[in-house]
């Protein structure tokens, strides 16, 4: 339990971090990138090149990720009056789903992938399909939701490795 909650803020922060940098890539128009190349160039507004980090199969995932990442830092930060055994359990599942998924995501569909060094002078656009003003905010929200039933099956599974079948676990 003593690494539990530091790995959860931990993963948490480096999350926020890597989002941070393929946003930074998209808002300055880093073409090196080829996620940016591929879903982003330089006449797009702002507001849809913000969106555009999850516009795509590589940030979606990392949107996923990282969503996945604030549903386990908020177990661990919310989850105190939880017995420690109990929490430890939880977070743990919640560890493994993450690390499945990041590997998932490092290996199939890494969002930093380079193009150098033959780097485009400007990138191609994002999908005029999701170029709506309503797209900026459905991803999230849809995945805010996807990803929060980890949290009730980590604590069923918590639970049923725990022997603790009755109904107080849900609690």
């Amino acid at each position: 339990m003593s690494l539990a909650r530091p790995a959860a803020w931990g993963q948490f922060s480096f999350l926020i971090f890597a989002f941070g940098c393929l946003t930074y890539a998209f808002m300055t128009d880093d073409f090196s990138v080829t996620y940016v190349a591929q879903n982003s160039n330089t006449a797009l507004p702002w507001y849809y090149k913000f969106s555009a980090v999850w516009g795509a199969h590589e940030g979606s995932l990392l949107l996923w990720a990282l969503i996945l990442g604030g549903w386990t830092f908020a177990v661990s930060v919310f989850s105190r009056q939880l017995p420690q055994v109990m929490l430890a359990r939880v977070l743990a599942v919640m560890g493994m789903i993450s690390l499945g998924f990041l590997l998932f995501l490092i290996l199939t569909s890494n969002p930093f992938a380079r193009l150098l060094p033959q780097m485009p002078a400007n990138g191609r656009d994002l999908n005029p399909l999701l170029q709506d003003i309503g797209l900026i905010v459905h991803p999230p929200m849809l995945y805010m939701g996807y990803v929060g039933f980890s949290v009730a099956f980590a604590f069923a599974i918590a639970a049923l490795l725990g022997g603790r079948l009755d109904a107080a676990w849900a609690r």
